[in-house]
């Protein structure tokens, strides 16, 4: 690995794709499994690696990096779009699909494997039928199958990472809201919009109990921050340095604010600035992890369903021997998500938007049709 010593900006690399992003979500993915694996082996009440060393567990700050990185990609994605139609039809295909597939697998081959029900019993919920148009349409966080992983340390617990796939989705919408109103359109609106977010941040976390007692609340100043301050790195690029002299002292922060209500604030800019001089500074053989596809998405979607399937079958296991044993069987199972399900679906994206513009034409036609008769 090079480190090149630099004082590029931002704008300098965004537009290659030769940068370590696909590494960086590899290893956020395999972070939120590794993290999660204390709760498949402990249960509920497991402390999870670095809950006591920063507040936070390693799977939330591995979130946090999915969310500013795909904020950074996302606001890189609608300035490219030809309209809202190609955004979203990219949007829909980079998320559903692959999710479908998932429940398709979840519902139909693990439940059948793994309930206490027995096949006719199974088959015979409800709850069976609608779990796959439920999950995949994201309508539903962590559905239940009958009976499904119940002498597991956490009983009936089939992926509990996929609650967050629902606050991307939004905030794929809300940018796009930001963009059609024209917030996006100058950096002046932007930083007009961040501002007032952050000022929304911090009245909310400072002035209320919200964020404890109100869930979606927490979550909507948690994603949206990470998801602003990614997009924030996008639409000012040409403006924000990448050096290693500002990681430090912006890592420095959260270390000095850890007992006030700027804590959470410090970290998040932290990481999102330490993800973008590790996305674009080391160089070298380590730039090759990007030849072999970005598994990050399936690892995180079926990482906690194959231990929650190793765990059942191998009561009894540690940590760490969990995580030796799941962790080449989720990797495959990521490369078949990616290769055989993801990519596929993401090279249909200007055909799927041309379907969706057809529909629409028509619609019009018909509309203008109906009128003049």
């Amino acid at each position: 690995m090079i480190i090149r010593p630099n004082l590029d900006n931002i704008g300098t690399y965004s537009d290659s794709r030769d940068n370590n992003l696909n590494l960086l979500r590899f290893i956020a993915a395999f972070a939120v499994v590794a993290s999660h694996t204390a709760i498949v082996v402990g249960g509920d009440d497991a402390i999870e690696p670095l809950m006591v060393e920063t507040g936070y567990t390693l799977g939330h700050l591995a979130v946090n990096v999915f969310f500013v990185i795909s904020g950074f990609l996302i606001a890189q994605s609608l300035s490219r779009s030809r309209d809202m139609i190609s955004y979203f039809s990219a949007r829909f295909l980079r998320l559903v699909p692959g999710l479908f597939v998932a429940s398709l697998v979840t519902a139909f081959v693990v439940g059948p494997l793994f309930t206490d029900q027995g096949l006719l019993g199974y088959f015979s919920h409800l709850s069976t039928w609608l779990y796959v148009p439920l999950t995949s349409s994201m309508l539903i966080d962590n559905g239940h199958l009958p009976g499904v992983f119940a002498t597991a340390p956490v009983p009936f617990e089939l992926n509990v990472p996929l609650w967050t796939l629902r606050w991307e989705a939004l905030a794929y919408i809300g940018l796009a809201i930001l963009g059609a109103l024209g917030l996006m359109a100058t950096k002046r609106r932007f930083a007009i919009t961040l501002l007032a977010f952050a000022g929304l941040y911090f009245a909310v976390t400072i002035m209320t109990g919200l964020r404890e007692t109100i869930a979606p609340v927490d979550h909507i100043m948690r994603f949206g921050l990470c998801f602003l301050v990614g997009s924030g790195a996008f639409i000012f690029r040409d403006k924000i340095p990448v050096t290693l002299i500002l990681v430090v002292p912006l890592c420095l922060l959260p270390i000095l604010l850890r007992d006030t209500a700027f804590y959470q604030f410090a970290l998040i800019l932290a990481i999102g600035y330490t993800i973008f001089w590790l996305a674009y500074v080391p160089a070298g053989p380590i730039r090759q992890f990007n030849k072999i596809g970005d598994f990050s998405y399936g690892i995180y979607i079926y990482g906690f369903l194959i231990k929650q399937m190793i765990i059942v079958i191998m009561p009894g296991l540690d940590a760490i021997k969990l995580m030796a044993i799941a962790a080449p069987i989720i990797l495959l199972a990521a490369a078949a998500s990616y290769y055989f399900v993801e990519l596929p679906a993401l090279q249909k994206r200007k055909q799927l938007a041309a379907k969706v513009r057809g529909l629409f034409k028509s619609s019009k036609d018909k509309a203008i049709n109906t009128t003049s008769k």
